[in-house]
């Protein structure tokens, strides 16, 4: 599966990978993980919080991620990587999205939020309290 067909087989679908909390934006990311890049199962929660920021804050805790993923906070971005977002006034956990392209200085993305459970979608979002990314080995 290309990542192009993946955007199209879940645009405007609700993705609930593990079946907690509803359309969340890791479901997305750990359903691409398993069906596009082969990664196993994986439905345990994020290390500390739950929170997406922790799948980078917390990375050298979570044996699964270390052994699928690089994490990086360089700036060579390339599409299919998955962009963690740290926390904000008004989300605690933080975001990921899937990198499409890059738009300047921000990203256009393949995401879901998991506060408006409107399913997956096309976005642009800004570099702005983006911690880094994880890609797969």
């Amino acid at each position: 599966m290309t990542l192009e067909q993946f955007v199209t087989k879940y645009k405007g679908k609700k993705v609930d990978y593990d079946g907690v909390y509803g359309a969340q934006c890791v479901d997305l990311a750990r359903q691409y993980w398993e069906e596009k890049e082969g990664i196993p199962e994986h439905t345990g929660s994020c290390s500390t919080t739950g929170g997406a920021k922790d799948l980078f804050l917390d990375y050298n805790k979570m044996p699964l991620e270390k052994k699928y993923f690089i994490r990086s906070k360089a700036k060579n971005w390339i599409p299919g990587d998955v962009l963690i977002w740290d926390s904000t006034p008004k989300n605690q956990y933080g975001h990921v999205a899937i990198m499409l392209a890059r738009l300047g200085d921000s990203f256009i993305v393949f995401e879901q939020n998991g506060i408006t459970q409107a399913g997956a979608e096309i976005n642009v979002r800004s570099r702005d309290g983006l911690l880094g990314y994880l890609r797969k080995r």
